[in-house]
């Protein structure tokens, strides 16, 4: 058992009024050996109180952690980065969400492993990996949908650069984007960046799509059949925006009217990308 300072400076102080260790052992109801040892180390040392180490997570900090999880479903990776910094229009929704917190994913999972919350909520994947060695060597695009949203089907363009994660495109539709509508979004983005390829799935517009991007001097590829793997980077685009956006729209529905691009805009600028150890705004230039 530890004794806790005031017992050991007792201690001290019967040993020196009774002078008689055996009588003090038994009074307390201690050995002995731990009688004779605390009267003899508190003449020579400073007996203090130990000074409570000041933590991190406070109770706001704690409240926060929660509210994220409960609310959004979110791990511990998205949790951390939301404490450090969150888009605004999730700082309206939960409001008590404190900023400018640097915690380790430990820490928050300790606060979860606390109140039961901890876990994952599905199994992961081990996804092959490469990565272009520039920005615009290559995208990668990819449709959602259609989510239903208060009854209503959404679908969505996403489109991002392979090297840096760059969200090129985050663009929401009430309806499923034909070959033209698609063209007509990418196109004023091509004539900027100029990406040498774009990497799609086999839509059953291949061949339109191919020659539209031939013509504007892009190399069309496409993906293994049933190999998501090959599209990774924008698979896992679309899960972020799903996690962190889509899923909650439910919860604040007044999200659905432009929301998609101050996301972007969060995602691009503010959001830490740990696949390539950096925003990616620091990356595509």
């Amino acid at each position: 058992m530890r004794l806790t300072v005031e017992i050991r400076s007792l201690i001290k102080k019967l040993v020196d009024k009774l002078e008689n260790k055996s009588l003090v052992s038994r009074l307390l109801d201690f050995s002995w050996n731990t009688v004779n040892k605390w009267s003899k180390r508190t003449k020579h040392l400073k007996d203090r109180k130990r000074r409570p180490k000041e933590s991190k997570i406070s109770v706001e900090v704690e409240l926060s952690i929660i509210g994220l999880r409960n609310t959004c479903k979110w791990g511990t990776e998205r949790i951390r980065q939301n404490l450090l910094s969150a888009p605004d229009y999730l700082l309206k929704e939960i409001p008590f969400l404190v900023q400018g917190i640097e915690l380790s994913r430990t820490a928050i999972n300790y606060v979860l492993k606390k109140h039961k919350l901890n876990g994952y909520l599905n199994e992961r994947k081990g996804w092959k990996f490469f990565r272009a060695q520039k920005p615009n060597e290559l995208w990668q695009l990819d449709l959602k949908g259609p989510y239903t949203i208060q009854g209503k089907n959404y679908w969505f363009i996403i489109c991002i650069d392979d090297y840096s994660r760059f969200m090129i495109i985050a663009e929401q539709l009430h309806h499923e984007p034909n070959c033209v509508e698609i063209e007509e979004a990418l196109l004023p983005y091509i004539q900027k960046h100029k990406p040498e390829n774009i990497l799609t799935d086999n839509k059953p517009f291949k061949e339109q799509w191919d020659n539209w991007c031939k013509n504007h001097g892009v190399n069309p590829l496409h993906a293994h059949p049933y190999y998501p793997q090959d599209k990774g980077k924008v698979e896992r685009a679309i899960r972020n925006i799903s996690e962190e956006f889509i899923y909650l729209i439910s919860k604040f529905p007044h999200w659905l009217f432009g929301f998609i691009s101050k996301y972007q805009q969060w995602y691009n600028y503010r959001r830490f990308h740990h696949g390539i150890n950096a925003v990616p705004a620091q990356l595509f230039t």
